[in-house]
């Protein structure tokens, strides 16, 4: 699939995946809808896209809230009602890892508005413009800790299992049309997202834990679009991943 001029919004566009995967497509010469909490972010990430000489649209987005959605999806619907969007990324993502008594309402819920619930109702104020793509592709970041539990992290495992129900679900639902739904069921990635800072990940790196790399990740996805060889489920996983999320290393 050729990605020159085409329309992809990405949502978390401005940290770790989200990230890279918009300086991929800006590679690619797919023209950009940048979404974040916060404006600053995404103008830092403009700077970095400029020498792509792509057209870049930004927005900011609590994708917690359902007013803020809504407006995201309002706006959009006026300014790109005649062309449509080809792509839809969520990559905005929150990593609640605690034992039960650890945690708190506000992080259970948070977990599950961020990583399930916003995929839902973006993807449902988005879907008219994605109807007018000749072929359309809904990309959510999915977890291996939604298809294998691990202890401690309860709100996210459960998180990504619903949200692995859900792109699943629509991906049988969509099956006869143009826009595909695809998860990417992904290991554990070399970025900032989680419990752990960016330096102690490189540390336990060091020492042998095995990491995605977020540059060649956003690549890799790019690649497969291009070859048209996504999957509803697409595993992306570093080595011995499964095995160590089986023995609770992850």
């Amino acid at each position: 699939m050729e990605l020159r001029n085409k329309l992809a919004v990405v949502i978390g566009a401005s940290g770790g995946i989200g990230r890279e995967v918009s300086l991929a497509l800006a590679e690619a010469k797919a023209n950009l809808i940048l979404v974040a909490r916060k404006m600053d972010s995404l103008d830092v990430l403009e700077k970095d896209l400029s020498k792509f000489s792509v057209k870049i649209d930004k927005f900011i987005c609590d994708v917690t809230s359902p007013d803020s959605i809504e407006k995201l999806g309002r706006i959009l619907s006026l300014k790109y009602k005649s062309k449509g969007v080809d792509f839809l990324f969520h990559l905005a993502g929150i990593g609640v890892y605690k034992k039960l008594p650890d945690i708190s309402y506000e992080e259970w819920k948070a977990s599950f508005d961020i990583n399930v619930t916003s995929v839902f109702y973006i993807t449902q104020q988005i879907l008219p413009l994605l109807e007018k793509s000749d072929k359309a592709y809904v990309i959510a970041s999915g977890s291996g800790m939604g298809k294998v539990a691990l202890s401690d992290r309860s709100p996210y495992c459960a998180s990504k299992f619903a949200l692995r129900g859900l792109m699943l679900s629509l991906a049988k639902e969509y099956r006869k049309s143009h826009i595909k739904f695809v998860l990417l069921t992904l290991g554990s990635v070399l970025t900032a997202f989680g419990p752990l800072s960016l330096e102690d990940k490189i540390e336990k790196q060091k020492k042998g834990k095995k990491y995605i790399d977020p540059i060649w990740l956003a690549e890799h996805i790019v690649t497969k679009i291009k070859n048209d060889t996504l999957t509803p489920e697409t595993p992306i996983y570093p080595k011995h991943y499964f095995e160590e999320s089986k023995k609770g290393k992850t």
